[in-house]
This record gives structure tokens, sequence and C-alpha cells, in this order.
């Protein structure tokens, strides 16, 4: 399924500091609303798209490997992306809105095509595949999500995991490659560890019985209880002191 632009806003009146930098400007002409640091680099601009609100902090690389007609990378609503960062998507890639990323998150979709071991790997292409963070998800710094996978609404990556795998909505994961350590269950409505397999299979059952808000439920809830409308842009670094 393709991303659709309609029914959510992408763009808003500007919320920046500061004197733009040259290269930026071609940015901020084209994502109103949204707040870029220093050294900000968007490779593949007319496939992007970034969501009203959202900060992209100094020396962060935007990146889409397949430059065509097709919206292929999307950052919602009220989205920080930490210093540093690297997004890049060879097919498809989505960042829910309110996410939250550290400093030196690395999230991609695409990976090289090694095959042939006679010919330079950087020449023989790059896979396509769908990397979704679903909303509110808490990145720690230098985590990475690769492969072609789904990271559930409400989750917790842990500081240097590893994520390579689906992860189940309201989850907190750690360690290389992450690993499930707590689950939220509404049935208590807390956050309790997962020790063995029966924790697991305990809490999912009470999720079935319980039930959690869908992606669009949770979307409109956070959007009702959030009482920012744009992220600072102090937030994305330019040097900017207090």
């Amino acid at each position: 399924m393709g991303f659709r632009r309609k029914g959510r806003q992408l763009c808003a009146a500007p919320c920046r500091t500061g004197k733009a930098m040259p290269e930026q400007n071609t940015a901020f002409r084209r994502f109103q609303g949204v707040s870029f640091g220093k050294n900000v680099q968007i490779l593949g601009l007319a496939n992007v798209a970034i969501g009203q609100g959202s900060a992209i902090g100094d020396d962060t690389w935007i990146n889409v490997c397949d430059r065509d007609d097709r919206l292929r990378l999307v950052i919602g609503q009220r989205v920080l992306v930490g210093r540093q960062s690297m997004i890049s998507a060879g097919g498809e890639l989505e960042i829910g809105d309110f996410c939250l990323f550290a400093p030196r998150v690395f999230v991609s979709d695409a990976d090289h095509v090694v095959d042939n071991i006679s010919r330079p790997y950087s020449e023989q292409g790059f896979t396509r595949g769908k990397v979704v963070v679903e909303e509110n998800c808490w990145l720690g710094i230098n985590t990475v999500i690769t492969g072609s996978i789904t990271v559930g609404r409400g989750c917790v990556v842990a500081a240097n995991a590893v994520v390579t795998r689906d992860v189940p909505p309201f989850s907190v994961v750690a360690g290389v490659p992450a690993v499930i350590l707590k689950m939220f269950n509404p049935a208590t409505n807390t956050w309790e560890h997962v020790r063995t397999p029966e924790d697991s299979e305990r809490i999912a059952a009470a999720r079935t019985v319980h039930g959690l808000p869908s992606r669009e439920e949770y979307r409109f809830i956070l959007h009702r209880t959030s009482k920012v409308g744009h992220l600072s842009p102090l937030l994305v670094g330019s040097g900017q002191c207090l």
C-alpha cells in the first residue's frame, strides 16, 4: 500500500529561529513548519514528506535511494529526529506522529546487494523493503532499525539496540539483536517484565481480552492530549545557546 497525502497535514506556518544556512533554503521552503539544525542533508527531496511541528537535528542525513515520482519517506507530525541521525528509504519508510529519536539513530529499509563477490558491492544496487515506526516511539541513542519491519506504536527501544524483526505495540526492547524486556498489560494498566515465554503469552492474552488502541485511535488520543503545537527550534541545535 502506498502512502497517502490526503487526510494529514504536512505543512504549516514556519517555526524556526536564526538565519538559514544556504543549503537549507530549499528544505525550508518545501517543509514549512519544520525546524532544521545545521548541515541537514535531504537527498530525494521530492520523495520526502515531513509533518508540521517536527524538528530535524544538526548533521542529520535523510536519503531516498529510488528517486522516482512516488512519496517514499514520510516523517509525521511533531517528530524529533536527534542530531547526527540517518534515515534512508529504499522502498517505503514511515515514521509516525510524536516519535522521539535520540542522537545517532539509524533507520533504513535498504541494504547493499552483495551477490557477486567479483564486483564492487557499491555497484550492485540495493534492496527495497518497508519500515514503519508507528506513533509515539522513543528510540534511544545509537539505536538501529533495519530490514523490512514494523516497530509498533508506543514502543521504547533502548540505547544501542539493533532491531531486525517486528516489535509488538507498547513494548520495551533492548540488545543486539533486540529482544522484548517489557510489555504494557491493559488488564493491569502497567508495564510488566517479560522474562519467560509464559509472561509474553499471558500479556498477549490480556491484550486480546482488553484490547489496545489501533493506530488511528492512538493517533487521535495523542493529538487530543498533546499540549505542544510544534517542537521548539532549540531542540535541533543550529548553534543556539541559552
